[in-house]
């Protein structure tokens, strides 16, 4: 039952990925050719999405009530796809005054989770997988008692 429970939560996060992607590089960042090539925002993004996955799984194994899981997808889906800016700011980048100002980074989050649209996509992905674990392991508990 783990794998599959593993399986729905790789197979919605990857579908969580795809459309966030779709939407934030197709639509918006592509016609701007300022920014990062499309290999670099991928890469970024796969390390996004992988953290989401790994706290996916930590969440659905802790949190059971639908309620809790949206509130810490929205808190979630607007932290981490800001994290790598904020990084790359403060750490790969000449220190500077500007790098350390809070309304600027603060502006740096809003504006990464509100391109990505994650704050909406990943508390569906964690309710998805939340009914669809639900509702397998009651199908399951049925065909055993069944048998």
């Amino acid at each position: 039952m783990k794998i599959i429970n593993l399986v729905i939560i790789v197979l919605f996060n990857f579908i969580g990925a795809y459309l966030s992607y779709q939407w934030c590089y197709s639509i918006i960042i592509r016609k701007h050719h300022r920014l990062p090539p499309e290999l670099y925002y991928l890469i970024c993004y796969g390390l996004c999405y992988f953290c989401f996955i790994l706290i996916s799984i930590f969440l659905l194994n802790k949190i059971k009530r639908p309620m809790v899981l949206v509130i810490f997808g929205v808190l979630i889906g607007i932290i981490i796809p800001a994290m790598p800016p904020i990084v790359q700011m403060l750490v790969m980048e000449d220190t500077n005054k500007f790098a350390f100002n809070l309304d600027f980074i603060m502006g740096m989050l809003g504006i990464t989770s509100m391109i990505t649209l994650n704050f909406i996509i990943y508390p569906a992905i964690l309710l998805c997988c939340h009914y669809f674990i639900g509702g397998i392991q009651k199908i399951s508990s049925k065909l055993a008692l069944k048998q």
